[in-house]
């Protein structure tokens, strides 16, 4: 029963070390990766006064959420977001941006069907389905033909579709959404701008973290710990 110890050891040994690179791995990228910003970037950042001069944003008095139809994070945070815009002060308001590179690459593959619905009047009514298609159902809606039998599923004229899609304001909304995102060198999604000025991710529950971006919006700076 005890004649060859040492490879029964060995394979123990290998097992308790592989059990803790995969532990050590969630709680970096599960953990720590869900409170912090990507990379280790910090999870708020704000710029001089002289770009903010120069920032592509058009909207004043703003918090503009740069997100992403292929972001979990993006999809669960749907309803929290709908009720921080409720709470935003007289004359401000929060607007939706899709992330957006001159590739379309990554979570950016998406934001011509952003830009497309959004110039359709449609984006909200459809944006739930965008989420679950993409996330759960593990369609590829950059691709002509799954993006033709959703607009069908949906309920969507595909005809309407692709004639909007090739429209200069489709084209003029792209090169908008581009133009944040790397102005602002969004690299992670769900991100917060707030009055041009500060970046913030998601380093809290959506509770506390709302009565921040609040605080930057109405007082220019970030609540007390």
């Amino acid at each position: 029963m005890f004649k060859k110890p040492l490879p029964l050891i060995a394979y123990t040994l290998f097992i308790v070390v592989i059990s803790s690179l995969i532990t050590t791995a969630y709680i970096h990228y599960f953990v720590v990766g869900a409170n912090s910003g990507d990379d280790g970037a910090p999870a708020l950042t704000s710029i001089s006064d002289e770009r903010i001069k120069k920032s592509p944003i058009k909207e004043e008095n703003a918090i503009v959420e740069i997100f992403s139809y292929g972001c979990h994070y993006c999809a669960i945070n749907e309803k929290n977001v709908k009720e921080l815009e409720a709470q935003l002060p007289p004359g401000s308001k929060l607007v939706r941006l899709h992330i957006g590179n001159p590739q379309n690459s990554g979570l950016s593959a998406y934001a011509p069907l952003f830009a497309t619905l959004s110039v359709m009047g449609l984006e909200d009514k459809y944006r739930e389905s965008a989420y679950r298609a993409i996330i759960k159902e593990r369609l590829d809606l950059s691709d002509p033909a799954q993006l033709g039998q959703w607009l069908q599923d949906n309920g969507i004229d595909r005809t309407d579709y692709r004639s909007v899609s090739q429209s200069q304001d489709v084209k003029e909304l792209m090169a908008y959404m581009t133009a944040v995102s790397e102005y602002y060198q969004v690299n992670a999604t769900p991100s917060f701008i707030v009055n041009k000025k500060w970046l913030a991710q998601q380093d809290s529950d959506f509770s506390t973290f709302s009565k921040k971006l609040l605080s930057l919006l109405k007082d220019d700076s970030p609540l007390e710990p």
